[in-house]
């Protein structure tokens, strides 16, 4: 049996995990964004493309350049952000853009990418903060089983969000981190949640995915 050939654009954090979850299924590149090199590989001459790179810098043209270099069966993947609702410009126009020019695709909006060594709360310690803010995390874990369900299911032309289906807020989680790993706590202005909390359901009820990781309070 022919396996799938996949590539990843962007070998960080998400990239290689999911590299290492999915070598052993399909035959795998991972790659950084280096246009030329992944052109003289055979990168773009895949099933299923994921881009997994940070929308920052020069974002818009690596991805412009690389739908031009990509199959036009290619089923292509972009890891996009929820910081699309907050009309962050560069990844509104990504997500326009993959619309545009791909013809087979699935947008992913992820929330912010926790577990392992990204522990909520880590980074202020110590620090006042004006806004207890409703949290919309997303174990990495999570991420890249999503990945592979739609490799597999094919489910074409939609666009998700990815959250854990049980959030928390701010507060709750940086003190509970705190407390189980040692440092200081952060503290805020104003313990009233703020913020808009966003949903999973149609992402669940689309592929059937369950999530491995139900409960932010739980990912580490």
């Amino acid at each position: 049996m022919i396996k799938k050939k996949v590539s990843i654009l962007g070998c960080g954090w998400t990239g290689n995990a999911l590299y290492k979850k999915l070598i052993s299924k399909y035959e795998v590149n991972c790659l950084c964004k280096d246009i030329e090199e992944n052109d003289r590989c055979g990168f773009y001459d895949v099933d299923v493309l994921v881009i997994a790179i940070p929308a920052k810098n020069n974002y818009l043209e690596v991805l412009k350049q690389t739908l031009q270099k990509t199959y036009k069966n290619t089923y292509i993947i972009l890891l996009s952000s929820i910081s699309f609702y907050k009309n962050r410009t560069i990844v509104v126009d990504a997500e326009k853009l993959i619309q545009k020019e791909s013809s087979k695709y699935v947008i992913l909006r992820l929330g912010g990418l926790m577990g392992y060594d990204r522990i909520s709360g880590k980074y202020t310690a110590g620090k006042t903060l004006d806004n207890n803010t409703v949290t919309n995390y997303v174990h990495r874990d999570d991420v890249v089983s999503v990945i592979e369900t739609l490799i597999k299911k094919q489910i074409e032309n939609e666009i998700f969000d990815v959250v854990a289906p049980i959030q928390s807020t701010q507060k709750e989680i940086f003190s509970l981190n705190a407390n189980r790993f040692g440092f200081e706590k952060t503290s805020f202005l104003d313990d009233n949640p703020i913020g808009k909390k966003i949903s999973s359901l149609p992402l669940i009820e689309k592929t059937g995915y369950k999530f491995k990781k139900n409960n932010v309070l739980d990912f580490w």
